[in-house]
């Protein structure tokens, strides 16, 4: 029966998750005195970038984005110099070279999906040229490069939480050198949006582990969810859309989802999210069929970056099917130039999001693969 569930494309909130583990030690960033939790991390990008200055300065961004952070950082009053992501989803070094000029303030730095980029080259680049490094690990939460956690070189480090953890939201900004810049610490969010969504989350982590019992649960906490909806639906903030609202940038993570991310088992994260991306290139992974043909060791993989000639019908026929895909990053920014990056908008039209988080089991992994296969052969 468990086998005929949808696979989501998140982890849930199981019953365990509310207790904090107290013989495990924090990881990176958790570990790090002054990490600032916001309610997103387009949140902390902007906070990011008033901190550090760069109001009328040029910052260096990949051409691969997923548009918001270059809202929040046009918002701070940056300016915007796109640079070349290759076919690999790596950014180009030398044309990240090629693009420094005389007021340029940062290079702006995105780990996709756990995987890191080259982070010496581009910090080198940085201390030629006297610029801000900023590492974006949203998509990039507890990887690392080697031994180095992916965040802990750059001037400021974005992260978004929710993608990996089961939180109703949360973003955090971690600086090496902080300096408030005049801005308040982030306001405390409405209470109701985070009860929906955690309500919600627990509903359907339950009925996922526990089929019959989850279901009769569920439907008998519809009616109790159902008006926590409806009292949230004007607080609501939306997470993961690419639209800016400047109303919430000042907002932090809520207490009762900060206090989650103290349960967080980040080893056992990272090394089920490494098991599961595994199995799913043994089932389905071949050459042009992936984004990454290997895991190097370090990387917590977010998600398995599927290529697909026809993503529309893939994706029309995974979701049918249960599969919770993602149309990753379709559209980006509007004011990139999409002619001079063709590698990007290649991407941008072929790359479908497969969950391999950690509430995932092999065999949800095994049927998954086998819809992909199907899906694949139509």
């Amino acid at each position: 029966m468990a086998a005929l569930m949808d696979i989501p494309s998140l982890p849930g909130l199981g019953p365990e998750q509310l207790l904090p583990r107290t013989s495990v030690a924090a990881s990176f960033p958790f570990n790090r005195f002054g990490l600032e939790l916001t309610y997103l991390g387009r949140n902390a990008v902007w906070r990011a970038a008033r901190m550090l200055g760069l109001e009328g300065g040029e910052v260096i961004v990949p051409a691969y984005h997923h548009g918001v952070e270059v809202s929040a950082l046009l918002h701070a009053g940056a300016r915007i110099q796109f640079a070349r992501v290759d076919g690999e989803g790596r950014l180009d070094v030398e044309h990240v070279r090629a693009c420094v000029g005389p007021h340029t303030r940062a290079i702006y730095v995105i780990h996709y999906a756990g995987f890191p980029q080259p982070l010496d080259a581009l910090a080198e680049i940085a201390r030629e040229c006297g610029a801000l490094l900023i590492e974006d690990c949203a998509l990039s939460l507890f990887s690392s490069d080697g031994e180095r956690p992916l965040g802990s070189l750059g001037d400021a480090s974005i992260f978004c939480f929710y993608k990996t953890l089961p939180v109703p939201h949360g973003g955090g900004l971690f600086m090496r050198k902080a300096t408030m810049a005049g801005l308040s610490p982030p306001a405390l969010p409405p209470l109701l949006p985070a009860l929906s969504h955690l309500a919600g989350s627990m509903l359907v982590a339950s009925e996922r582990r526990f089929p019959s019992a989850g279901r009769w649960v569920r439907t008998g906490a519809k009616a109790v969810t159902r008006h926590i909806r409806e009292w949230a639906r004007d607080e609501d903030i939306p997470v993961g859309t690419q639209e800016l609202d400047p109303a919430v940038l000042h907002l932090g993570m809520s207490p009762m989802a900060a206090r989650l991310l103290e349960t967080v088992d980040a080893e056992q994260v990272v090394q089920r999210r490494r098991d599961n991306w595994f199995l799913l290139h043994e089932l389905i992974g071949r050459p042009g069929r992936t984004v990454w043909s290997s895991l190097p060791p370090g990387v917590c993989p977010l998600f398995y970056a599927l290529e697909v000639d026809d993503k529309d019908h893939v994706l029309r026929q995974l979701w049918s099917r249960g599969i919770h895909a993602v149309d990753f990053w379709r559209y980006g920014h509007p004011s990139v130039p999409r002619e001079c990056f063709p590698e990007v908008e290649a991407l941008r039209q072929r790359v479908v999001e497969l969950p391999c988080h950690q509430d995932l089991g092999r065999e949800e992994l095994e049927r998954m693969a086998r819809v992909v296969w199907e899906v694949l052969e139509t």
